[in-house]
């Protein structure tokens, strides 16, 4: 994380079978949510502002500093001119192939959900980190996603291309509201 956390926002999410390293029918799982192929979690979540001079009225410094009110706490800047959406959300993607070969990976098989009945959301740049996952590697991958200023209820969900089931919900932990730009730390 960096100096200049403005401070600590929104925690939880849905909570999905979150289970402990083991060792099933051949696959090996990390923490996290179980997968056909090992396992993800998300690890870390951080939010900003895309507008920060552009603050709504009626804002103050007690607001600029959320608190734990919801899954990744509303800003309260405005939404650009431009019709994209205000905030800037980067969630570290932790996934554990636990087989003994390679298994293909995309940034785009995790999505945000915005709110219960929302949409959900694509990153910004679906072609970072894409390829193949070594035998038993752990990999950890910043994704990049727009999300609205005023979104409360933001969730995660994974797709297991190889899974009978529909996107696995992943928990998010609590979401960091910093000033700067996200992508400058996250490589």
């Amino acid at each position: 994380m960096g100096v200049g956390v403005a401070g600590i926002v929104g925690g939880g999410s849905l909570i999905a079978a979150g289970q402990q390293a083991n060792n099933d029918g051949g696959v090996s799982r990390g923490e996290g949510v179980w997968t056909s192929f090992g396992s993800v979690r998300i690890s870390a979540a951080e939010r900003q502002a895309r507008n920060p001079q552009g603050t709504a009225a009626g804002s103050s410094a007690a607001n600029s500093h959320g608190g734990h009110g919801g899954h990744g706490v509303a800003s309260t800047t405005a939404q650009p001119f431009n019709l994209t959406w205000g905030d800037h959300m980067m969630v570290e993607l932790e996934v554990h192939n636990g087989l003994d070969r390679k298994v293909l990976f995309s940034p785009g098989q995790l999505r945000l959900k915005v709110g219960a009945e929302g949409p959900t959301v694509t990153n910004r740049g679906p072609g970072t980190g894409k390829g193949a996952l070594e035998p038993g590697s752990t990999s950890h991958f910043w994704i990049s996603f727009l999300v609205p200023s005023d979104a409360r209820g933001v969730s995660a969900e994974f797709t297991d291309p190889w899974s009978d089931g529909g996107p696995l919900a992943l928990a998010l932990p609590e979401v960091l509201q910093r000033p700067g730009w996200l992508e400058a730390d996250h490589g």
